[in-house]
């Protein structure tokens, strides 16, 4: 079953979120990574520390419905669950260094609006 627009949409983001993030000097670790209770868009790591990256689009600017005011509590303890699993399971020890981000992005058309939010 091809993507629908929406989710074409959203692969797009992601996309343009990894190649910001490696600019950014963020080496990628794992895309897309699905358990029952939760998915991680993005794991990426910078100077020792592991990102879990949640990503969310927009295709114009609405005051007051920027996308990041998306991630909100509920999303992010879903997050930070799965972010937990993903840790264990790559045998990440409990002294390990990560935290949890939302990146932003609008896209107009080819160009994209990046905003990085950090450890929320």
């Amino acid at each position: 079953m091809p993507p629908t627009p929406a989710m074409q949409f959203g692969l797009e983001a992601e996309e343009r979120a990894c190649q910001w993030l490696k600019e950014h000097d963020y080496r990628i670790l794992d895309r897309n990574w699905r358990r029952p209770w939760g998915e991680l868009d993005i794991v990426a790591d910078t100077q020792g520390v592991v990102c879990f990256i949640e990503v969310k689009a927009s295709s114009k600017r609405v005051t007051g419905f920027e996308p990041a005011l998306r991630a909100d509590g509920r999303k992010m303890h879903k997050v930070m669950r799965t972010a937990q699993t993903w840790l264990a399971q790559h045998q990440y020890g409990s002294d390990t260094e990560w935290r949890m981000d939302v990146i932003s992005v609008i896209m107009n058309g080819k160009e994209a609006e990046i905003e990085h939010i950090q450890n929320i």
